[in-house]
């Protein structure tokens, strides 16, 4: 058991330090150049993960992949260099703020291990950097320092001279910031007072045209002005004219209108007249025709029929004193038949 336990150990002391042996990590950040014993430097460059080596055979080296930053400023006191000083060509001196990005040129890493550049590549990427700077920054008029559109050209020119100089150490810039541009104290009020007054200048100029501009706009909106109230009074005559013959043509349509309801009105009167004396007499005559009809009828032996029956259920005979000594009412009136003929008349 004990014999199986420390195989056990042994094979993961082995598992655990084979590795550290065997094998080098590269970072992400980082570049891996091999060089061997027999061949010499590995002409490729490793990236990120493990690499195989052999103990006291292999050896390795890291540069930075990441990029580098070549900055000229006396802000920053970490800073390689201060502000640079330059003479111009007009005999000044400028302090110039610059920061390069810089970093390897892929797959060129190894190249500056064989040419021995490992501990000195980033000295002479500033020397170079520096010289170029000079030489360039040095050809810049006053106009071209003071002017910002002027001096990004001027900047975005230095690069290609910069990348083509760096090229020999396999290293690329990716831009030439220029951050800033002062000039001696002396000089720099110099050109504030001369840049004020071409400010004022321009802002003299500016109020000049601004008054031209006025004056121009004045005397446009006064043409306008007259132009408006000359087409006002225009419109306002046609419209005159055209209110005038609409009234007019509106009094012709209304007596027109009156003429025709007076005519209709009148023909609709004796129309209504004629019809009215029409009816009347026919009505006259019908009920005359009634009235000889109900005459016919009441005259003949059931009109009379009828008219008794209508008399004898409005007959009311009232009160009759008889005197027992006169016989003669018994006669009359006692009978049926006097009855028949006191209605009937028969």
């Amino acid at each position: 058991m004990r014999k199986l336990i420390n195989i056990i150990c042994i094979a993961f002391l082995a598992i655990w330090l084979l590795p550290k042996f065997f094998m080098v990590s590269i970072p992400a950040w980082e570049i891996g150049v091999r060089r061997s014993l027999i061949s010499g430097i590995h002409e490729e460059d490793l990236g990120l993960g493990y690499h195989m080596r052999l103990p006291f055979f292999h050896s390795y080296y890291q540069l930075p992949a990441t990029l580098q930053f070549l900055d000229y400023s006396n802000e920053d006191p970490d800073a390689e260099a201060g502000s640079l000083e330059i003479r111009t060509s007009g005999n000044n001196i400028i302090y110039v703020d610059v920061t390069i990005p810089w970093r390897i040129k892929k797959g060129e890493a190894w190249q500056i291990i064989r040419e021995g550049f490992v501990d000195s590549y980033a000295d002479k990427v500033a020397s170079t950097c520096t010289g170029i700077l000079r030489e360039t920054l040095a050809a810049m008029s006053t106009t071209d320092i003071y002017q910002t559109d002027k001096r990004v050209t001027n900047s975005q020119a230095i690069l290609p001279k910069l990348n083509q100089a760096l090229a020999q150490y396999h290293v690329v810039a990716d831009n030439v910031i220029i951050r800033n541009i002062a000039f001696r104290p002396e000089y720099e009020q110099k050109l504030q007072d001369k840049q004020f007054f071409v400010v004022q200048g321009r802002l003299d100029e500016a109020k000049k045209r601004e008054s031209e501009a006025i004056q121009e706009t004045d005397t446009f909106e006064k043409s306008i002005q007259k132009d408006i109230n000359v087409k006002r009074e225009e419109w306002n005559g046609r419209i005159e004219d055209l209110k005038t013959k609409y009234e007019l043509e509106i009094a012709a349509i209304n007596a027109e209108a009156l003429r025709y309801n007076a005519e209709k009105r009148s023909a609709a009167d004796a129309v209504y007249a004629e019809a009215k004396a029409a009816g009347d007499l026919a009505e006259a005559q019908a009920e005359a025709l009634g009235n000889k009809l109900k005459a016919a009828a009441l005259a003949s032996q059931a009109g009379r029929t009828y008219s008794a029956i209508i008399a004898a259920e409005n007959f009311q005979l009232g009160e009759v004193e008889l005197n027992s000594n006169n016989a003669a009412f018994l006669q009359e009136f006692a009978s049926m038949k006097s009855w028949r003929n006191f209605f009937l008349g028969q």
